[in-house]
Formats: structure tokens, C-alpha cells, sequence
């Protein structure tokens, strides 16, 4: 265990972290030991947070689609006087709060929009509107309510936009329920949402997307086409994607969404920037190093004393705070699915540990910020200055083939599932499929640099 008052028989498979502090503090001199000695450091505020490059950039407008498609009358259904409105009809409103409360802090105001279908009589795909509208739209029902939309057409619609004003996070809410116009093909609806994606390099982009669900009265039109289902407050799943640069995404994702944290998600390419420390005054350290950080923001810097070797390894410990992370996203965090990305520079996550598994951290002020702890084992140290990353891996996430169904023809039975999500999804995933970055949740640089 890590982190004990008193030593216990398991405290042996982790070094000891005392409140003394962590890195982050100026000009650190070396004690016999090998340990940055506390009486010659000024502490800082605590553990320095290092930020992924580019999380300083603001969102500078906000646009809202919301599908008003027939389908989804079931979820915007009139309310009576004092009875409360439809699950749907609560978060999308919430939603729409918060983001009307970010007009005053955007160089734009943000831009409302409904996606209908394309008519001879109305060509239009988007039609504009207002907070006031939309929201009065949401709570009382769809009055004029399209035959349907597109999902690649949506999507494409609100890439165009951002394209055209950098800067710009959309937010889309539908059910998602794309069918293709001919029914033979189904099977193409993977490279269907690809190509809409292209609008943008894959670079340039990333897409959240948030999954709930609602009670829904009213008909249910299935993706398969065999007609309507009349339902009366059984659950129907709808979505809330994010669409934007990576690191806009992640602020939004951590802001706007703050609310949906709890709920299934699944993220592509967004550039989450946790906050990461490598804490020092480690009591019976293995190996001899200190830690520094030359300004805030900074990634930490790991000076080995004494070079580590097989007989003579060296160990450091990086503290995480993946609170912000989607629970899915947590769960998965094994040695198996973090790993340093630097295969050949002789340093193996050796294991990973969460702070509820270590009541001795929990009551530290300066630890129980985290809320994981990896060990990293170092069996050498580079010749030079080297940035080793801490990398969690991308996976796909396990709750899609639940929300899915090749079939939603008898929706009351089979319960809250979408028409082909896992092949929706599948498309996004193939469009971000050659982007290094969309195959990581995060990357934590760590400098290593040995002194002899």
C-alpha cells in the first residue's frame, strides 16, 4: 500500500509519500540520501498541474441544433400546469440555460437552429431561432414537426459552420435514428457518417457524445421503416453530440455537459488535460532522484542523482486526478490500459492504484486531490533530457452494443435501444482511426534527464 501512518505487512509494495510536500518547489538542493531536502525548499501552493498544450483556447461562440423531426415529438410532448415535463424536456432545457449564460463570455453570441428535412416547398435543412423559441419550442411541443432528417446531413450542416468561425463548439440533440433513404443501405451507414465527418480534418476535430434517455408518449417511428409504434412513456434514448477542436470539446465536455457526467459517454480525439503531479520527500525512496518544475504549467522534471539500472532500479510516482473523466473512462484504468508511450526507454508502469484503496492518502490534503496513484519502475535513464507521456489508451466503449439493435420494429419489448448506434459510432471511430491523438484519452509528459 502506499501512503501509511504506520507501515502494514502489504505497505511494502509502495514508497511512502509524506505530507512534506510535492513537486513544484524552487531551486531544490540534494541531501545525502539523494532526496530533495525540505529545509532548503520553499513549498508552493502544492502539486503542480501540467497542461496539455493548447488548453488555454476559448470557446468563441456556441451553436445549439436541435432535430425537429416528427420522432421527436414523443420527448416535447405540451405539459400540463404543475405536472413536470418529460426527462428530455428537463436536461435539454437545463442545457440550453447554461449555455444562453455563456453569451456574455464568448466573442459571439450563441446561435440557435433547427435541422428539419428538405422539401421542394422549404429547401432549407436549418432553421434559425432564438433561446426564447427554442426553449419555449422544447417545453411545449413541436408545432410544425418535419417528416425526418439525416444524421451525416446534420452533421455536415454544423461542420460548415465551423468552419467557417474557428473557434465554435456545436452541440446536436436528436435521437439519432438514421436511416438511410434506401433501405439496401443499411449497411453503408458507417461510411455514411464517415464522409459527413470529413467536412473537417480529423485533426482539427473532436466529437463527444453523451447518451440518456426519456419517457416517451406518442409514436415512435422505427429505423427499420415498419411503421409507427404508439408508446406511452416507455424509455426512448436520444443524444447530446459535441462537436469542436479537441481541446474545445474537453472544456465543453467539462463545463457545458457537466451535468450528463454521470451518463454513458463515448469521446473521440477530445484533448483532456487532467491534472498530474509527480510528488517527492518520498520516505525510503527507491533510487536517488529529485523533482522540479520551472514554472506553473510546466511538465514535471525527474533528475536521477544516480543512474538506475536492472540491479538498481528506480522508482517514481505519478499522481492523477481523473475526476473529470467519464466513470467509463475510470474504470478502465489498469496497467494493462495506461502505459508509458516510450516503449524503449527502459521505464514500465508497474502499477496503479486508486485513492479510495488508500485511506492514509485520503486524509492528506496535498493527495486526497487525486485520485489515482501509478508507480513507474526505471531501469535506466536516457542520455539526455527526455519527455516520457503517461498515456491511457482509447476504448471503445462497452455500453453501445446495449443502446443498440439491428431491429427496433418492437421498441416496447426491447426497451431503450437505438438503430444501428454501434455501426453510427463505428463510423466516427474509423474516421479518427489514422489520428495518433484519437487513440488516447490523455498524454502527461514527464521529463527525465539522470545528472552523472
Amino acid at each position: 500500500m502506499i501512503f501509511p501512518v504506520k507501515m502494514r505487512p502489504q505497505a511494502a509494495l509502495w514508497p511512502v509519500l509524506l505530507l512534506l510536500g510535492a513537486c513544484g518547489h524552487d531551486a531544490p538542493t540534494e541531501s545525502s540520501s539523494g532526496r530533495t531536502n525540505p529545509a532548503a525548499t520553499k513549498a508552493t501552493a502544492g502539486p503542480v498541474v501540467a497542461e496539455a498544450a493548447g488548453e488555454a483556447a476559448k470557446i468563441n461562440q456556441i451553436n445549439v441544433f436541435v432535430d425537429m423531426s416528427g420522432g421527436m415529438q414523443g420527448f416535447v410532448h405540451p405539459v400540463e400546469a404543475g405536472a413536470a415535463g418529460s426527462g428530455f424536456q428537463q436536461t435539454v432545457t437545463e442545457l440550453l440555460s447554461d449555455v444562453n449564460a455563456q453569451r456574455s463570455r464568448q466573442a459571439a453570441p450563441p446561435a440557435y437552429y433547427f435541422f428539419k428535412e428538405k422539401t421542394a416547398a422549404d429547401p432549407r435543412l436549418l432553421v434559425p431561432s432564438t433561446y426564447a423559441d427554442m426553449t419555449a419550442t422544447i417545453s411545449g411541443g413541436l408545432r410544425h414537426a418535419a417528416r425526418g432528417s439525416e444524421l451525416p446531413e446534420m452533421l455536415r450542416e454544423a461542420l460548415k459552420r465551423q468552419a467557417q468561425h474557428p473557434g465554435t463548439v456545436s452541440l446536436l440533440i436528436s435521437d439519432f435514428i438514421f436511416a438511410p433513404r434506401e433501405k439496401g443501405e443499411t449497411w453503408k451507414i458507417k461510411t455514411f457518417i464517415k464522409d459527413a465527418l470529413s467536412e473537417l480534418e480529423a485533426s482539427k476535430l473532436a466529437v463527444s457524445v453523451f447518451a440518456n434517455t426519456s419517457a416517451y408518449r406518442g409514436n415512435f417511428y422505427p429505423g427499420n421503416r415498419t411503421g409507427p409504434q404508439p408508446l406511452n412513456g416507455e424509455k426512448v434514448p436520444y443524444y447530446i453530440w459535441v462537436l469542436g477542436s479537441p481541446a474545445l470539446v474537453a472544456q465543453a465536455d467539462a463545463g457545458l455537459l457537466h451535468r450528463l457526467a454521470a451518463q454513458p459517454q463515448a469521446h473521440y480525439n477530445v484533448r483532456f488535460a487532467p491534472p498530474y503531479a509527480v510528488p517527492d520527500f518520498l520516505e525510503n525512496p527507491v533510487g536517488r532522484w529529485t523533482v522540479t518544475t520551472a514554472a506553473p504549467g510546466t511538465a514535471p522534471l525527474v533528475t536521477f542523482v544516480e543512474k538506475p539500472s536492472l540491479g538498481k532500479p528506480a522508482e517514481v510516482v505519478v499522481a492523477l486526478d481523473l475526476s473529470k473523466l467519464a466513470a467509463s473512462q475510470r474504470s478502465l484504468l489498469s496497467v494493462k490500459t495506461l502505459r508509458v508511450a516510450e516503449t524503449e526507454a527502459g521505464a514500465t508502469l508497474t502499477e496503479v492504484v486508486p485513492l479510495a484503496q488508500l485511506p492514509d492518502a485520503r486524509r492528506q490534503p496535498v493527495l486526497s486531490k487525486y485520485t489515482h496513484f501509478a508507480r513507474v519502475r526505471f531501469v535506466q535513464a536516457p542520455a539526455a533530457a527526455t519527455a516520457l507521456h503517461l498515456e491511457l489508451a482509447r476504448t471503445d466503449p462497452a455500453w453501445v452494443a446495449g443502446y443498440s439493435t439491428n431491429s427496433d420494429s418492437n421498441i416496447k419489448a426491447q426497451g431503450a435501444k437505438t438503430f444501428h448506434l454501434d455501426e453510427v459510432l463505428a463510423g466516427v471511430a474509423d474516421y479518427f482511426a489514422d489520428e495518433p491523438s484519437a487513440q488516447r484519452v490523455f498524454s502527461l509528459p514527464v521529463q527525465v534527464v539522470s545528472r552523472d
